[in-house]
C-alpha cells in the first residue's frame, strides 16, 4: 500500500520508494489465515504531491512477500494508484502449495487508506482456477483480508 509522499517545498513531482513490514488477517472460505512479510512500492508518475494540495496523486508498482499461517508463502505484485489518502492495488497473487491446498494464482484487488508512514487496506483475491489437482487438493479459494503496513519512504529516488 502506498504512503503519502514526502515532497520538496515547490511541489514538483518526485518519485519515491517505500519498504516495510506487512501484516494481514484473511478469511479463505472456511479458514482464517494470518500473514507476516514485507511490502515495497515505487511510485513514479505523480501529480502535484505538495502536502497542502487537493490534487495529490501517484501511480506506481508494488510487490509483497508474506509467510502465511506458518506453512506457505504468498507473493503478490502489480500496479497501484492513489489520490490523497485513498488508493487501489491491482495485480496477481500466488500462494505456494501445502499438503491440504494446491498452489493457487489469483487476481488481487486491494483498496486502501494511506497515511504518512503506513496504510490500512482490505484485499480481495479471486483464484483463476477452482479445480482440484491430481492428488485431490483444492486451491485456497476466494480471500477477503485486512492488511496493515508500516513504511519507510525514500525520496527522491531517481
Amino acid at each position: 500500500m502506498a504512503v503519502a509522499a514526502t515532497a520538496p517545498d515547490d511541489g514538483s513531482p518526485q518519485p519515491w520508494f517505500t519498504v516495510g513490514p506487512l501484516l494481514s488477517l484473511s478469511r479463505l472460505q472456511e479458514d482464517t489465515a494470518w500473514g507476516v512479510g514485507l511490502e515495497s512500492t515505487l511510485n513514479v508518475a505523480m501529480h502535484n504531491n505538495r502536502m497542502g494540495s487537493f490534487k495529490s496523486g501517484a501511480v506506481g508498482v508494488f510487490g509483497q512477500a508474506q509467510w502465511m499461517d506458518g506453512d506457505h508463502a504468498r507473493m503478490c505484485g502489480g500496479i497501484q494508484g492513489n489520490y490523497l489518502i485513498m488508493g487501489l492495488e491491482t495485480g496477481v497473487a500466488h500462494e505456494t502449495g501445502t499438503a491440504a491446498h494446491k498452489a493457487t494464482t489469483s487476481l488481487h484487488l486491494a483498496p486502501f487508506l494511506s497515511f504518512v508512514y503506513g496504510s490500512v487496506g482490505v484485499r480481495f483475491s479471486f483464484p483463476f482456477d477452482n479445480r482440484r489437482d491430481l492428488s485431490g487438493r483444492l486451491p485456497y479459494g476466494r480471500e477477503i483480508g485486512l492488511t496493515l503496513t508500516l513504511k519507510k519512504p525514500f525520496s527522491p529516488l531517481l
